[in-house]
């Protein structure tokens, strides 16, 4: 065949169509082109790699000349190893030998051996030179030594507990201070009763307050403290998180404010999102209308007083209670519990006794035996003063007469007295003689 006859050749390559058919030539893919290191280090997968220090990149061809191994400070030469320190004295015997013979010739090893005392020549009596004599003064067996380290638990006499709370100050706990103040001449007349400042404003706290200020956890109002694991907050600290950049290493943006926006700020114009949503109206637009507060439906009039109230009471106070009522009538007529009781029910309550009558006026004969028949057994002129300081209060009952809250309230002033010793007495029967 000659040159003019020969085919051209196709441009591009040839591909065997053997091979071109084939499920792998399908499946294999040409690999992508690496993006040059001027600009794969301003991109974040540059720092994607496990172990890979994140650092700016103006700062990366600089890190690249330093040694990762390199130890920052001054080397020292070697000195004295731990083992030549702690070791002291000679560890062998020929060592020991050794030791001997250099000390032999100084003043104190001579005069003071090792092991033996210091013999200054002094010759001691013949008692003194006895096995059993000791120096100093014997004296009297006192506690022992394991009373000393290991008092026992024996419990205080109450003599010794009224020392300590005056030397000492202190108090068994829940146990009101005592400091000898004369109650009887102030309006206080229970003082393990009274309490001083101002009742709270809103009922059934119990001090739940202060003990919400100590505790937020007990306020429902508050949100409880969440808490995590380890683990997640380690990946929080250190992983990307969902919508927040990742810290690249600027040292720039460490001294912005938390509150710092990038970008331009847009020129300022008529419209804004304030004007937009509450609207932008003349005077003449936010003037009422006319007709405002009139009825516009002729024939209906809705004109009714301000105290009227609508529907039919839950309590019907404003009807008689019928005198035979039926099981079934479930109608609260105003004569039945309230709330307050329900919640609060009286100390008595269960034992069918209201509070009211404690507070009722009683005979005294009926309060004598009533306190005969708890304990209280006492002769007739106490009982007679008692009862003379229970008329005196008239806090529930006129003065001349006395009730059961009254009349116990004498009586723990009688026995405060007695507890306070025969001084304290006197002064209460005097203070009740002279009235």
């Amino acid at each position: 065949m000659s040159r003019m006859n020969t085919p051209p050749r196709i441009a591009g390559k040839v591909f065997d169509g053997r091979d071109s058919e084939s499920a792998a030539h399908c499946l294999t893919f040409e690999s992508r082109p690496v993006t040059p290191d001027e600009v794969r280090r301003y991109r974040k997968s540059y720092f994607a790699e496990p172990g890979a220090r994140i650092a700016h990149p103006g700062l990366i061809n600089d890190l690249k000349k330093i040694d990762p191994l390199h130890k920052f400070g001054v080397s020292t030469t070697g000195s004295q190893h731990v083992a030549d320190v702690l070791t002291t004295g000679p560890s062998t015997e020929y060592q020991r030998i050794n030791q001997q013979k250099l000390e032999a010739n100084y003043a104190s090893h001579k005069r003071e051996p090792l092991g033996v005392s210091y013999s200054r020549g002094h010759v001691l009596p013949a008692h003194m030179q006895r096995p059993e004599f000791a120096f100093g003064i014997s004296g009297t067996f006192g506690d022992s030594a394991r009373e000393l380290l290991y008092p026992s638990t024996a419990f205080n006499s109450k003599q010794d507990e009224e020392l300590y709370k005056r030397s000492h100050g202190a108090v068994a706990p829940g146990e009101q201070t005592n400091r000898q103040y004369k109650w009887e001449q102030t309006k206080i007349v229970d003082p393990t009763k009274f309490r001083f400042g101002v009742k709270t404003i809103s009922p059934g706290t119990d001090g739940v307050g202060a003990a919400a200020c100590l505790n937020p956890e007990m306020d429902d109002v508050v949100a409880k403290p969440a808490i995590v694991a380890k683990q997640v907050e380690d990946q929080r600290s250190t992983m990307d998180q969902l919508g927040r950049p990742r810290h690249l290493g600027a040292s720039s943006s460490l001294s912005l404010p938390p509150d710092h926006v990038f970008g331009v700020k847009l020129s300022k114009g008529d419209e804004s999102a304030r004007g937009c949503i509450q609207g932008q109206y003349s005077e003449d637009e936010q003037q009422p209308d006319r007709d405002l507060g009139r009825a516009v439906s002729y024939g209906w009039k809705n004109a009714t007083p301000e105290t009227r109230s609508f529907g039919v009471p839950t309590v019907r106070s404003d009807i008689p209670a019928p005198a035979r009522r039926s099981i079934a009538d479930g109608q609260n007529y105003g004569d039945d519990a309230s709330s307050k009781e329900l919640l609060y029910p009286e100390e008595f309550a269960s034992s069918g006794i209201q509070d009211d009558e404690f507070s009722q006026p009683r005979e005294r004969s009926f309060l004598r035996k009533l306190f005969e028949e708890i304990g209280y057994q006492l002769p007739e002129d106490l009982h007679a003063l008692i009862w003379k300081d229970a008329t005196l209060n008239g806090r529930h009952t006129p003065r001349g007469t006395a009730s059961i809250v009254e009349y116990r309230d004498a009586l723990n002033r009688y026995l405060a007295a007695e507890d306070l010793g025969q001084a304290a007495l006197t002064e209460w029967r005097e203070r009740l003689e002279t009235q």
